[in-house]
């Protein structure tokens, strides 16, 4: 008997996969963004202790989220997505391109040939991300989303509290 209902309480609701996906883009995002790896000098050997580089890390969640709420863009949001991806999905060279005024300029201030393009393209990225993460916010507040979760109201119950009003 224990058992009857046990697929209602383990059932998540779609607002809760956005709710906790938004969470772990938070946490992420709470530490600094770097490459964790580590090399480990042994005197005869080196060791490389390979971890997690959060900047990636965060770039993903941003693009995971952004593609399970894709059915609920609207022009702006998708105008964004599209040049945000453009950046995200890069290769370095092709990031050089896209910025190559901004990077002739940074060459220019430092009085060098060129620029380290490792760094300066995972900055971009993670610029990108953000500027992503932002408007994914913004559309959640647009369409009212998260306006049960926040405010413990259904759409159907609001509804039908207005039409008790009028009669």
């Amino acid at each position: 008997m224990e058992t009857q209902n046990n697929y209602n309480v383990d059932k998540l609701e779609f607002r809760q996969i956005v709710l906790g996906h938004i969470k772990k883009i938070l946490e992420i995002s709470s530490h600094e963004l770097r490459d964790t790896t580590r090399v480990t000098n042994h005197g005869n050997f080196s060791e490389t202790i390979e971890q997690e580089d959060t900047r990636y890390s965060y770039i993903q969640a941003i693009e995971n989220l952004a593609y399970i709420l894709m059915p609920y863009f609207d022009e702006p949001m998708f105008k964004l997505y599209v040049k945000s991806m453009q950046v995200i999905n890069a290769y370095d060279f092709q990031i050089q391109k896209m910025f190559i005024q901004e990077v002739a300029q940074i060459c220019r201030e430092l009085g060098k040939d060129s620029v380290n393009l490792n760094p300066y393209c995972i900055d971009k990225k993670i610029e990108y991300a953000k500027k992503l993460f932002v408007e994914l916010n913004r559309l959640l507040k647009r369409v009212d989303y998260l306006k049960s979760v926040i405010y413990g109201e259904e759409k159907d119950e609001v509804a039908q509290d207005n039409e008790e009003g009028e009669e």
